[in-house]
C-alpha cells in the first residue's frame, strides 16, 4: 500500500490547487472526524464543524511548516472550531451552571473500564448524549489532555466550573452505561 504524499498535498494546497484540497479533505477526514464527533451533538454538526475547520485549514496552509505535524496542527484548528461552535451555540441558549456543586465524584475505574469494552461507535454515541459544556470539557479533559487552566484559557469555562461540568458528565455516562448494560440483561 503507497503512504499517502501529505508534503506534496499541502504544497499544492498552498497554490490553491482544488484536486489537492479535496484529497487533502479526505485524508484529514478519515484521520480526525473523531473527534469532531466527541465535540458535537451529532453526525451533521461534526460534518459542519469540520468543514468550518478545513477552511480554515485551506487559509492558512501556507502558514503550516511542512515537514512538521499537519494532523495535529489540522486537530488543533478542528478543536478550537468546535469551542467556537458551541461557544457560539450557548451564548444563544440557557445561562451556564453555578460554579460550586456537592456532586460526588463519578467512580472513576468503573466508568474507565465500562468505556474501554465498548465499541468506539458506542462511545460517540454515548458522549453526543451530553449536554454541550459538559461534552466539551470531558473532551478536551479526558480524551484531548487539557488541564482545566487550559480549558479556562481555551473556553472561557472557570477551571471549577470546568471540573464540576466534567464531574456531571461523568456521572451521565455512568448513567447511560448502566442503563444500556440493565437493557442487555433484560434481553
Amino acid at each position: 500500500m503507497q503512504s499517502f504524499p501529505l508534503n506534496t498535498v499541502l504544497e499544492k494546497c498552498g497554490k490553491q490547487d482544488r484536486r489537492a484540497q479535496e484529497e487533502l479533505y479526505n485524508f484529514t477526514y478519515s484521520k480526525l472526524i473523531g473527534t469532531a464527533l466527541r465535540y458535537n451533538k451529532s453526525r451533521e454538526d461534526a460534518n459542519w464543524v469540520f468543514n468550518l475547520a478545513m477552511l480554515k485549514v485551506y487559509k492558512n496552509v501556507k502558514k503550516f511548516k511542512i515537514g512538521t505535524n499537519y494532523l495535529g496542527w489540522a486537530n488543533d484548528i478542528l478543536i478550537k472550531t468546535s469551542i467556537d461552535n458551541i461557544r457560539s451555540n450557548n451564548r444563544h441558549s440557557k445561562v451556564m451552571a453555578p460554579v460550586e456543586s456537592n456532586i460526588v465524584e463519578a467512580n472513576n475505574s468503573e466508568l474507565n473500564q465500562a468505556l474501554n469494552d465498548m465499541a468506539t461507535e458506542q462511545i460517540f454515541s454515548l458522549i453526543q448524549k451530553l449536554d454541550d459544556n459538559e461534552r466539551l470539557v470531558f473532551s478536551m479533559y479526558v480524551i484531548d489532555g487539557f488541564k482545566h487552566r487550559e480549558i479556562e484559557e481555551q473556553t472561557g469555562i472557570k477551571a471549577n466550573t470546568s471540573k464540576w461540568l466534567l464531574s456531571k458528565a461523568k456521572i451521565e455516562l455512568q448513567k447511560q452505561i448502566n442503563k444500556l448494560n440493565q437493557i442487555k440483561l433484560s434481553r
